[in-house]
């Protein structure tokens, strides 16, 4: 029998047993391998979500991009293929063209990008592109200048939202671990497009100048509008909208319920009334000027690989049209890869900061090598080829400002077309200026030029990693 003073037994309570069980050495959840396409944490319901955007969304969106790069290199080859003698265009006419064509580019951005969140996007985005088509067909009839200066402006405005709007749009229904992959797939379909404009169009030119009547460079446009048709028509059939207002036929109610879960989670906000106080809220809070200000060195630090001194060195050393035409479709595969690099690698291990801050070192010293000129000709080479990874981060750049500004559907559109805008707006003549023809192939300023833009990147990048930490350190996001 036992004393006054004893406790009986009593049996151990769970809450007992799991203070006093022992802590686990690891709780971290398993990582995702670089060739999976899905996280280990992803429920099988999740998974199928995921493939049925794929399948939905990224298929069309890639489609469309690539169309739009074979208008893009449309008119320059329209110009040279017939156009000048047929319409009389003859001294500085072209660059007219082009820049009431980056008029509508760059000023319709914003305006059209914010239009597209008050609207349903399985409509909004396919009906741009219906019109984008109609009106790039019409430049085949074009009779004179003034005609086709008309039509440029439209062209360019209907193309140029289209990049802003595929990024807020991808924000809406994908995680942060998933973005960059995603935009880097949009993103490389430029790329794709830019190597395959030239073949597509030469065959056509040669194949069908003068069938029925109609003139090599005008089928340019009519073989840009056929791409363009049935891709739209294709968008309308597949597209969802947002998950706050979805009303897709491929998708279930559940599905549709899991994704709004999924945006949820991540804080990302549905679209709200886009009053006058909420537009003074974004105008003043840092994310909008910090990304903009990054945003600018960013887009301009391509410039070795978009301001073709690979090609004009390689006429200058003598190569042939066809060793000319080989060895330059290298850089937009060295973009490709490194997009494809870069997606994976900021998904799986949250890398943006270290991903951004690798280019612009990489990009720092193949302007370093391209400055000094006189190197061994395949260090030479490898600079060139190496400057095609400054594009490579654009898809993690966007990643990061949908990411930024989750908290607001109205914030993270203004936020990312006037991210593009920026771009846009001084890349039209900055070059002007850095890359003039005349110093060509040894672009001494614009080499130094771009040098300088990547190492203000890479303190901006900095700042604006500053800002951000310190946002999710007092709980804002």
């Amino acid at each position: 029998m036992s004393s006054p003073t004893e406790k009986a037994p009593t049996q151990e309570t769970n809450e007992e047993r799991t203070k006093n069980a022992p802590t686990p050495h690891n709780t971290d959840p398993p990582r995702q391998k670089w060739y999976q396409w899905f996280a280990p944490t992803d429920t099988p319901a999740e998974r199928r979500l995921i493939l049925k955007l794929d399948s939905l969304i990224i298929v069309f969106l890639f489609l469309a991009h690539w169309a739009k790069v074979l208008d893009s290199s449309a008119t320059s080859t329209a110009y040279v293929s017939g156009m000048k003698e047929d319409l009389a265009l003859y001294g500085n006419q072209l660059n007219y063209l082009n820049t009431v064509y980056m008029v509508g580019f760059i000023t319709m951005q914003i305006p059209l990008t914010l239009a597209m969140t008050r609207c349903p996007v399985n409509y909004f985005l396919p009906a741009a592109d219906l019109l984008w088509g109609v009106f790039t067909l019409a430049q085949y009839k074009a009779s004179s200048v003034t005609q086709l200066y008309a039509l440029r402006f439209f062209v360019g405005a209907l193309g140029g939202f289209f990049f802003p709007a595929v990024q807020w749009y991808l924000g809406s229904w994908y995680k942060r671990t998933e973005l960059a992959r995603r935009g880097a797939i949009f993103f490389i379909a430029s790329q794709v497009g830019s190597m395959s404009s030239g073949y597509i169009q030469a065959g056509a030119y040669a194949r069908l100048d003068g069938r029925y009547g109609i003139e090599g460079w005008r089928w340019l446009y009519i073989i840009c509008f056929a791409c363009t048709i049935p891709i739209a028509f294709l968008g309308l059939c597949l597209l969802p909208s947002t998950p706050d207002k979805c009303n897709s036929r491929f998708l279930t109610e559940a599905e549709i319920l899991l994704a709004q879960e999924r945006m949820a989670s991540e804080h990302r906000e549905p679209r709200q009334p886009f009053t006058l106080p909420r537009i003074k809220t974004i105008l003043k809070g840092w994310r909008l000027w910090i990304l903009v200000s990054f945003a600018f060195f960013f887009s301009q630090a391509d410039g070795v690989s978009s301001n073709s001194g690979l090609s004009l060195w390689l006429k200058a050393e003598g190569y042939t049209v066809e060793n000319i035409n080989t060895i330059t479709t290298v850089s937009p595969a060295v973009t490709i890869v490194s997009s494809i690099i870069c997606g994976v690698v900021s998904d799986i291990y949250d890398a943006k900061v270290a991903l951004i801050a690798t280019t612009a070192c990489l990009n720092i010293f193949a302007c370093i090598v391209l400055a000094i000129w006189n190197v061994p000709l395949g260090l030479k080479f490898f600079a060139f080829f190496l400057a095609g990874t400054a594009n490579g981060i654009a898809a993690i750049v966007y990643a990061w400002a949908n990411e930024i500004c989750a908290r607001s559907a109205e914030e993270r559109a203004l936020v990312i077309s006037a991210m593009n805008t920026i771009g846009n707006t001084f890349g039209a003549w900055i070059p002007l200026f850095v890359w003039k023809t005349v110093d060509a192939p040894r672009y001494l300023i614009g080499y130094n030029w771009n040098l300088a833009l990547d190492v203000c990147m890479l303190v901006m990048l900095f700042v604006l990693r500053y800002f951000w930490v310190r946002e999710k350190r007092l709980g804002c996001v």
